[in-house]
């Protein structure tokens, strides 16, 4: 019996991240109240966490608009996760903390991004600076913040930054984590080197889905003919429509649990699959996935 809350502590030291089976959960923090476009979990980061979640997506952008930006608010495109008041990007990280806190012996992969504004100087590393001076330069102890993929025994204990954001300082670039901040929009299958994503996410209709489902599939199987540990395979489920309801997240995340089967086609280093709702069905594709590991 698979202890998810723990489960990472029954893997081998040795064992690279890139090699196993790794439920995550897409748009990790928008589970509070919240525009129904715009929820993408129905249960807390802690409790994805406990149930066996070890990779988080993050969206944030500016709470306060204009020079003075003291902290960052979860989003999800321009819209805020949580209404009416906005959930900080401290307190998300807070959650995980606590969690790793209490359960040494676990990693969570922790992917942040900027969207909303577009009023950054990125030139000149404003997003970035300000995500290393508030909130990862004060916590250096919490994170794996080299830019190699991680061996298990080297990240216990450990946020490890998956950094969904440019940066052009090399010496900063040199110690801010795994860099991830660019992959071809709406990809079925971008090879980047050290990692590879699909990200189909122009769902028009529920007559896409079954599309987006063989992508799912067909990146699932990719991952586990790799024979090598030296590339990250990222694969996201989610897709959406903001116009059309029968492709919001709850319901795109009904059909893969559903119709879709996707679970028939998890083994042995599936890479990580990103849910929306993991919690349906007492998080059947959450457990589905990390029983492969074993």
């Amino acid at each position: 019996m698979v202890n998810y809350k723990n489960w990472l502590g029954e893997i081998d030291n040795n064992t690279e991240i890139s090699k196993l089976s790794i439920p995550g959960t897409h748009n990790s923090a928008a589970c509070h109240t919240a525009l129904p476009s715009v929820q993408c979990q129905g249960k807390s980061v802690t409790s994805q966490l406990e149930h066996g979640v070890r990779f988080l997506d993050i969206r944030v952008g500016k709470l306060f608009i204009g020079d003075n930006v003291k902290d960052l608010q979860v989003i999800h495109g321009k819209f805020p996760v949580k209404i009416p008041f906005p959930e900080k990007l401290t307190d998300t990280l807070e959650e995980v903390y606590k969690f790793l806190q209490n359960n040494q012996s676990e990693s969570v992969i922790v992917s942040i991004k900027q969207e909303g504004s577009n009023d950054w100087d990125n030139a000149n590393d404003e997003f970035g600076k300000l995500i290393w001076d508030k909130y990862i330069s004060p916590n250096k102890d919490k994170w794996y913040l080299n830019i190699d993929i991680p061996k298990i025994g080297d990240s216990r204990g450990k946020a490890i930054l998956f950094r969904r954001f440019g940066v052009n300082d090399e010496n900063l670039k040199s110690q801010f984590g795994f860099d991830a901040h660019f992959w071809d929009y709406n990809t079925t299958d971008d090879d980047r080197g050290s990692f590879a994503v699909q990200d189909f996410c122009e769902v028009q209709n529920k007559n896409d889905l079954p599309k987006k489902a063989d992508y799912v599939k067909n990146f699932i199987s990719k991952a586990k003919d790799y024979a090598n540990d030296d590339k990250f395979f990222v694969n996201f489920t989610s897709g959406s429509n903001f116009f059309d309801k029968d492709c919001w997240p709850e319901p795109c995340a009904e059909y893969f649990l559903k119709e879709a089967k996707v679970q028939e086609v998890f083994g042995k280093g599936s890479g990580v699959v990103v849910l929306d709702y993991a919690e349906a069905d007492d998080w059947k594709l959450t457990k589905a996935l990390i029983d492969t590991n074993f």
